[in-house]
């Protein structure tokens, strides 16, 4: 069982460092070719897809996948109806989202009073279709515990995307070139994904079950996940179109780095919970409530192991890496960045955690919490953006989001039960680490400047957090190599 779930982790955590360096690369390409008043008219552009996506994805996917995880070994033919069902209403969700977006193309350039808005938002009715076709694949096969073959498509995505919006920013250094290589790159993917989704359910197994009742059963659950969804859309892009609404392009670039990096820091976290969701929900079918909670104490160590010195090492080297890495005209997103670190803490905690409620049936509960802690980050952003600027929309996501994780955390703690000491223990260990890694690393900023500063930073501060885990036996090197040998 242990080297079952560390090989889906290994899968899903290689797709998505591939991915994530994939998309540092074209973070970086993007700024340096299209200029901060370009990238910030792509970055609000590509808030306004997300938002699409609310209503273009709804629940759907996941919904279906909870059922494809419930039935695909007792009842294998459930589990391919509830896929040939989803798939349909997927299809139609998207397709007339994407629609209805390059319809209202000039309304939102009009709305959020950006001129050069419209055509990069008709275009990307496109990047809407297809990237929801593409994530409902890529759930599905969460779904069926196909991690590593995810994970596979998840790193052709990145691949296939970073090449056609490289290609074509590069033919043209436009908004709009970069929309169309993502849109081309995530149809090609989503093909891909329909013909692997169909190569791994079970097209023979007949359902026990009516497909009305079987319909009915994946919209009557993806309820509370749509408005799950719809508070991540007001926690992740809401305060994105707030920026662009209230203050400029420029200030939109400055805030999208900062979230942008959180995302890229985030994928441990993120890995770890879409590779063991689907797993807490069968162990708990199964009666296994131990197993389970074992599992996700340490999933929850490894957080506080990674995330408290990584969100550390980000306040200490953002005023010298951002100048540096994205040019000299991005320099006010340093406060964002360092504001937003404690956010990569906090969502590393969700990544774990939000997902296993789902699949432990508690949906409703997790989509109540989201939901409150949405509302109150759109009306901080309200207050805060006016006043504070950009930095305002970086502390409204904080609050409000580490409440929300919090809370996540809780409700498993309910569910499952988990241990506390051993995590009050891991995290005393962890805190003198960051504490020794961090007055090193302020010391070696502080006294190089330019590259030599990042690399000499990060280098030192990596050692040290190695150094440490391994001496207050935080982490096992040797097991952690032989579970990659296997």
């Amino acid at each position: 069982m242990r080297s079952e779930l560390v090989e889906h982790i290994s899968a899903e955590l290689g797709g998505r460092v591939f991915h994530a360096l994939i998309g540092g690369l074209i973070l970086v390409f993007l700024t340096r070719v299209l200029g901060a008043d370009s990238y910030g008219i792509f970055a609000l552009a590509v808030s306004v897809f997300m938002v699409s996506r609310l209503f273009s994805e709804l629940g759907i996917a996941r919904s279906a996948a909870r059922y494809v995880a419930e039935y695909k070994h007792d009842n294998p033919g459930v589990a391919n109806t509830v896929v040939s069902e989803s798939k349909r209403i997927a299809i139609v969700a998207a397709a007339t989202v994407a629609l209805a977006l390059a319809a209202a193309s000039n309304w939102i350039g009009a709305l959020l009073d950006e001129p050069a808005l419209p055509s990069v938002v008709f275009v990307g009715s496109g990047y809407v279709l297809f990237y929801s076709l593409h994530e409902y694949n890529r759930t599905i096969l969460q779904g069926y515990e196909r991690v590593a073959t995810s994970a596979k498509l998840h790193a052709t995505e990145a691949g296939l995307t970073g090449l056609f919006v490289a290609a074509f920013v590069l033919y043209r250094p436009t908004a709009v070139s970069a929309v169309i290589g993502y849109a081309v790159g995530f149809g090609i993917v989503t093909l891909v994904g329909f013909y692997t989704v169909n190569s791994v359910r079970d097209r023979v197994a007949n359902e026990s079950l009516p497909t009305s009742e079987i319909r009915n059963q994946i919209l009557k659950y993806n309820v509370p996940l749509s408005v799950t969804n719809l508070s991540e859309v007001v926690d992740r892009q809401m305060d994105i179109l707030l920026v662009g609404y209230f203050l400029n392009p420029l200030a939109v670039a400055y805030y999208m780095i900062g979230k942008e990096l959180s995302r890229l820091v985030g994928i441990p976290g993120a890995a770890i919970g879409f590779a063991l969701s689907p797993t807490y929900g069968a162990e708990k079918a199964a009666g296994h409530l131990e197993r389970a909670s074992k599992i996700y104490e340490e999933s929850l160590k490894n957080v506080l192991v990674f995330y408290i010195p990584a969100c550390t090492g980000i306040v200490l080297v953002a005023g010298v890496a951002i100048p540096n890495v994205f040019g000299a005209e991005y320099s006010g997103a340093i406060p964002v960045v360092q504001i937003l670190a404690l956010f990569v803490f906090f969502e590393g905690l969700a990544h774990i955690s939000s997902d296993t409620l789902d699949y432990l049936g508690r949906a409703r509960t997790r989509a109540v919490a989201k939901f409150v802690t949405s509302i109150g980050n759109f009306g901080l952003n309200v207050l805060l953006i006016p006043v504070i600027g950009v930095e305002g929309a970086a502390i409204a996501t904080v609050i409000t989001h580490g409440l929300y994780s919090l809370i996540t955390v809780y409700l498993v703690h309910v569910e499952l039960g988990f241990e506390l000491v051993p995590l009050r223990q891991c995290l005393a260990r962890v805190l003198v680490i960051t504490l020794v890694m961090g007055l090193v690393v302020y010391v070696l900023v502080q006294t190089f400047s330019g590259y030599i500063a990042i690399l000499v930073g990060v280098g030192a501060g990596t050692g040290i957090w190695l150094l440490g885990c391994h001496a207050l036996a935080l982490l096992d090197y040797g097991q952690l190599a032989a579970e990659v040998r296997e």
